[in-house]
């Protein structure tokens, strides 16, 4: 049986787990913690945070993500694609933690991303090209983010990418960042600028699951 015969195979005996899905309206989630978990992050898959504009609020949820509850036990990888992590947002126990690679360029941030979620030994990689142009972050080809797709579903790591605008076809959950904030803003605390960090998710596709046949034989 060739792979298009197996495929027709497949999709009429679970027509259900290839039923197209409906795309998710766009839906404003609160600030805080709750922003974090909006973000959805799932061992195996790739989340897309779009900044479309600086100074949005991304390093403020970038700061949250690596010192997130649980986040203390385990390893974070920081993929800076434009060396422009700001360290002395993070306590020292939090950075302790934090494996840190700073790049100046997007093939690069991608390669060590590619040899991060290889290991295996990292749960969250976390890689940032929204400060990068528009044209050079979309100019990636798709099958780079389906190989880094693949990797983390293999290694069962979690890759949460940032970027200047809608650019990772396979990303299980995109949010977007309008953040607009004051010159006064500057005087608040971290803590409470993130609490008041609204997201905007416009796509979430439901968790994979094996039809109850295709478990038995599993």
């Amino acid at each position: 049986m060739n792979i298009v015969a197996f495929r027709d195979f497949l999709r009429a005996r679970f027509p259900e787990a290839h039923a197209p899905q409906p795309a998710a309206e766009a839906q404003p989630v609160a600030g805080g913690a709750s922003c974090i978990e909006a973000l959805d992050l799932r061992k195996g898959a790739v989340t897309e945070v779009v900044v479309p504009a600086p100074g949005s609020g991304a390093g403020l949820l970038i700061a949250g993500l690596l010192q997130r509850e649980g986040a203390c036990r385990e390893p974070t990888a920081l993929v800076d694609g434009a060396d422009a992590f700001d360290p002395w947002s993070l306590t020292q126990d939090v950075l302790e933690r934090v494996l840190w690679v700073r790049c100046c360029d997007p093939a690069k941030a991608i390669r060590a991303t590619d040899l991060l979620l290889r290991d295996g030994n990292i749960p969250l990689v976390v890689l940032d090209l929204q400060a990068h142009p528009v044209r050079t972050v979309q100019g990636l080809p798709s099958s780079t983010w389906h190989r880094l797709r693949m990797l983390a579903e293999k290694s069962g790591a979690c890759l949460c990418t940032f970027t200047p605008a809608r650019a990772v076809p396979c990303a299980q959950t995109r949010a977007l960042v309008r953040q607009r904030w004051s010159l006064m803003d500057q005087y608040r605390e971290h803590t409470e600028l993130l609490a008041s960090l609204p997201l905007q998710i416009d796509r979430q596709r439901p968790r994979a699951t094996l039809p109850a046949a295709m478990k038995a034989t599993a």
